[in-house]
């Protein structure tokens, strides 16, 4: 089991959220995004565009405030962040960049070219403070208010506020093809349909679940609880289970 606990509870909120909580978020969003694009109210647009921000600066506050306690158990552990971690920091980068393009286009104003450039530039900071978080300080920082386990607690509030509005969004863009199973042979083509766009749902779950991932991966009970946060996912996608948005 892993000596911290923070990624297993961060799982278990995350499946709880998938189960008891999902619909009536994806209502919620979809319903912003009927009204935003469908029927071009700006003020559905400024509330979606206010969400979206929000997240993005959730995760920037959030790896930042955990940086200090998660380099200092890391240093006691000995333990060094393997390379392939700079894969899903790729994914994480991906994933800033189409959240920049929701971004771009539910600005209230058309974009020049110099815009979208410079937001394309901005997009990168939530992954670069993600990077700090995860490399090692030079020379250990003396101990401040930084080293709080109630200042992690809110690090991570920030952490899981972000995933929750990337989870939102992937259920509601994807509820229309949640439609009950009609027999064994779509059942299997679900299933297969399903492996083949895992790594799409992993872009959505790994990389704001990375700053808990670099601590606990080793563990069995890591890879465990992660299977059975996006369970969920994919009972709806592939034995369907539509989910009223509104979109």
């Amino acid at each position: 089991m892993p000596v911290n606990y923070r990624g297993l509870l961060f799982d278990l909120l995350v499946f709880l959220v998938n189960v008891f909580l999902i619909r009536f978020l994806t209502r919620r969003i979809g319903g912003l995004l009927s009204l935003t694009f469908l029927k071009d109210d700006p003020q559905a647009g400024r509330i979606l565009l206010a969400i979206i921000s929000a997240a993005l600066i959730a995760q920037i506050i959030g790896a930042w405030l955990k940086r200090r306690p998660l380099q200092e158990r890391l240093l006691a552990q000995h333990h060094e962040i393997p390379n392939a971690f700079s894969l899903i920091l790729i994914l994480h980068f991906a994933l800033t960049l189409v959240t920049a393009a929701g971004i771009v286009a539910l600005l209230p104003f058309e974009t020049a070219g110099g815009v979208t450039v410079l937001i394309f530039f901005l997009s990168m900071v939530p992954t670069a403070f993600v990077w700090r978080a995860m490399t090692p300080y030079k020379k250990t920082p003396t101990a401040d208010w930084r080293n709080s386990p109630v200042v992690e607690t809110v690090a991570d509030f920030f952490l899981f506020a972000n995933m929750i509005v990337n989870l939102t969004i992937w259920n509601t863009l994807t509820a229309g093809s949640n439609l009950p199973v009609t027999g064994v042979g779509d059942l299997f083509s679900r299933a297969l349909g399903f492996i083949i766009l895992s790594p799409v749902v992993l872009l959505f779950y790994l990389p704001p679940r990375l700053l808990f991932l670099v601590e606990d991966y080793k563990y069995r009970a890591t890879w465990v609880s992660m299977t059975l946060a996006i369970a969920p996912v994919a009972y709806r996608v592939i034995f369907g289970s539509p989910l009223k948005t509104g979109w």
